[in-house]
């Protein structure tokens, strides 16, 4: 694992409760209140990556950094047959736990702590998942070629867009509290999907934000 992964475990480990309060809304009214407007977009790409799941009924779904393990569960609430999340913040994992457990889906969600490349899954997948992910890649390829090597059906993914507004003050931000983080232009996406072996492909804009939905094994979406 390279140093800017270790910084992200490492940042992601210190603010895990932090960054889950963005969707419990546990905070005072006005952080509250600026999360609703400064980071729609998230609660947005949540509503939309769940609908372009589908019907997971039954189905096995992959959360590639689950973090606090938000659209995990909500993915085995919605019937999937086995989740598993893998992330390689303990304390993010920890949450995730304890959140299947209170919504009463531990039974259907695995929660692993572990870095992606390196593990071994025993089975594909029917629907992979990388939301907010790829913010904090520093070389996306070989994550998204063996995503697309063990999912059957679709890979949906998010990448933060180059030159908004937000894209300095949030570069600012994090780099100041020592996590890298990484935009991308339409053009690098399509690059990088094709590169990773993806024939079809589409994205559309969410916010700040690049949603993609890629299929691995031909087809059209």
């Amino acid at each position: 694992m390279g140093n800017d992964m270790l910084r992200v475990k490492g940042y992601f480990h210190k603010t895990a409760e932090e960054f889950d309060s963005i969707y419990t809304g546990d905070k005072n009214r006005l952080a509250w209140f600026l999360d609703r407007l400064l980071r729609r977009d998230m609660f947005d790409r949540f509503n939309l990556a769940l609908s372009e799941c589908g019907d997971v009924r039954g189905k096995r779904v992959l959360d590639v950094g689950c973090g606090s393990g938000r659209y995990s569960v909500a993915l085995a609430e919605r019937g999937a047959g086995k989740v598993v999340g893998i992330d390689f913040a303990e304390n993010m994992i920890d949450l995730s736990e304890r959140l299947a457990a209170e919504q009463g889906v531990g039974d259907v969600c695995e929660f692993i702590c572990d870095d992606f490349l390196s593990y071994d899954f025993e089975l594909d997948f029917h629907i992979s998942l990388a939301i907010g992910f790829f913010d904090y890649t520093e070389k996306p390829l070989p994550f998204l070629k063996k995503m697309r090597d063990i999912t059957l059906e679709k890979v949906i993914a998010t990448f933060p867009r180059k030159w908004t507004y937000r894209m300095p003050i949030r570069k600012a931000r994090l780099t100041l509290k020592g996590c890298p983080v990484y935009f991308y232009a339409e053009s690098d996406i399509a690059d990088l999907l094709g590169k990773a072996g993806f024939k079809s492909f589409h994205m559309r804009k969410v916010g700040k934000i690049y949603l993609v939905v890629a299929r691995p094994r031909g087809g059209y979406l």
